[in-house]
């Protein structure tokens, strides 16, 4: 991948092409921005830029390291990340990096560590880098991606060069979801649920998956309003089920019940947005109402708090729907 295969963050890609066409590379860059905002793959794009032999913003793709590149094998282009099972990135990995930092690139001018989640990185572990991007080899290029500098030593901030990315514009998030994904989704859900961060967007892997999740969830409330014990388990099993892709669940969760809101007040002279199911929300309004939609609102929202806030997903899940089911038998 190239920089031209890239959309948006325009200022971001101006700033590492003419870093390469000036020879100006610095040793050390701290990309910053939240978690799917493309952080990775600018730095894995302009890490296989400068390890190219022909030293252009344009790979040549034909060099060893070009090569070597597009398999995913390029000994020079080295990943740091938390090892499985632990929560932070200690000593003993920055050891690891000072010891590829002791060996000079194998194909290319620049040998390039990228480090994954570096606010993971323990105190201990940022002190032990801190040395190394002192006095860097000539050769080395290091690239911190970051989604919360706060957790970073401002030694450590001081010695590379902040790269902030902006969030997408929506012209951009739509473009980068119909460049990967044949099946479309509307443009209006999708960019409202993107925020301006096009990982977002390209998690949702196809209209049918939208559509698959809008009936589960749908039907679950509509069972949730009228059953008990069983009805209940169902929900949070559902809860449960979508706990890897729980942002998502959350988000159209929360615009289904809107909606139900919406249509309680206003009747049909407003527009859904999940039109794909409007008569299980035109039942679902008339059975809940305006009043325990919005509380039920509030619970959603209250309960993804939580969620950002590291408690535990199973006992939020559980509580959730109990909850949920307490609005609507009053």
């Amino acid at each position: 991948m190239t920089f031209r295969d890239l959309i948006g963050q325009e200022q971001v890609k101006q700033l590492l092409i003419e870093s390469i066409q000036t020879e100006r590379i610095g040793h050390a860059y701290m990309f910053c921005g939240p978690e799917g905002i493309g952080r990775r793959t600018m730095a894995e794009c302009f890490a296989e830029a400068i390890s190219c032999s022909s030293q252009s913003a344009e790979p040549c793709g034909i060099c060893s390291a070009c090569t070597l590149n597009k398999s995913g094998t390029n000994p020079d282009i080295i990943h740091i990340r938390r090892q499985d099972g632990k929560a932070s990135v200690g000593v003993e990995d920055i050891r690891l990096v000072q010891d590829e930092i002791s060996t000079a690139p194998q194909f290319g001018k620049y040998k390039v560590i990228i480090f994954e989640n570096a606010e993971k990185m323990t105190v201990q572990a940022q002190n032990a880098l801190l040395k190394t991007l002192e006095e860097p080899p000539s050769y080395i290029v290091m690239i911190l991606i970051s989604s919360n500098n706060s957790q970073m030593l401002d030694t450590v901030k001081s010695r590379a060069v902040k790269v902030d990315f902006k969030r997408y514009s929506d012209s951009e998030i739509t473009e980068a979801y119909t460049k990967q994904n044949s099946e479309g989704i509307d443009s209006r859900l999708l960019c409202e649920y993107a925020d301006g961060i096009i990982g977002r967007a390209l998690s949702v892997t196809s209209f049918s998956e939208y559509e698959e999740i809008c009936n589960k969830i749908a039907n679950a409330l509509i069972a949730l309003s009228k059953g008990g014990g069983r009805e209940l388990c169902c929900f949070e099993n559902l809860l449960a089920e979508y706990a890897e892709k729980k942002e998502f669940f959350f988000f159209t969760l929360y615009s289904i019940l809107r909606d139900i809101s919406v249509f309680a007040s206003y009747g049909r002279k407003v527009a859904l947005q999940n039109v794909q199911i409007a008569s299980k929300i035109y039942s679902l309004s008339e059975s809940i109402g305006y009043h325990k939609a919005v509380k039920c609102l509030d619970l959603v929202n209250k309960s993804w708090r939580m969620v950002g806030q590291n408690v535990n997903y199973k006992l939020m899940a559980e509580a959730l729907a109990i909850r949920i089911q307490e609005v609507f038998h009053g």
